[in-house]
């Protein structure tokens, strides 16, 4: 299975799996490792990525820094990085309000945010998940209380 990056595609997912048949408290019990394993996978691929996006980030940072700086000037290299030739003298003091709103360094970050984002929420759910346990014997014990046994 490949992990879903679509957190509205997660979010739903979830909704299916967080259903817990009442008739069948022992079935639901033996699901809750499967579905640990799930969640946990899908958080460890896109943490993953988020360090993989962080790596990219501080690259392109690094080229972009140069560029504003004056230091990429070289046509060949301006070329080799699509970008084009900065007419304006940055003061280096005014560099990181630039990096600030590059549009590509932005881009990047909007994409580990949406990672973060489904690695909190796996994590919310494999709160979830280790509480069921817990829930589940309440229910069964509830169940025996009010059936008299």
């Amino acid at each position: 299975m490949k992990p879903p990056v679509d957190i509205e595609a997660l979010m739903e997912e979830w909704s299916k799996d967080c259903a817990i048949d009442e008739t069948e408290p022992g079935r639901e019990l033996a699901k809750i490792p499967t579905l640990h394993s799930k969640y946990l996978r899908i958080m460890t691929h896109h943490n993953l990525k988020v360090k993989k996006i962080m790596g990219d980030y501080h690259r392109l940072r690094k080229i972009k820094w140069e560029y504003y700086n004056g230091d990429l000037n070289n046509p060949e290299d301006l070329a080799h990085y699509n970008l084009e030739p900065n007419p304006k003298k940055i003061l280096r003091a005014d560099i990181p309000t630039y990096l600030d709103s590059d549009t590509e360094l932005n881009d990047i970050l909007l994409k580990k945010l949406l990672h973060e984002e489904i690695v909190n929420f796996c994590g919310s759910v494999l709160k979830e998940l280790n509480n069921r346990t817990w829930q589940l014997k309440t229910f069964i014990d509830w169940e025996k209380f009010t059936s008299g046994g």
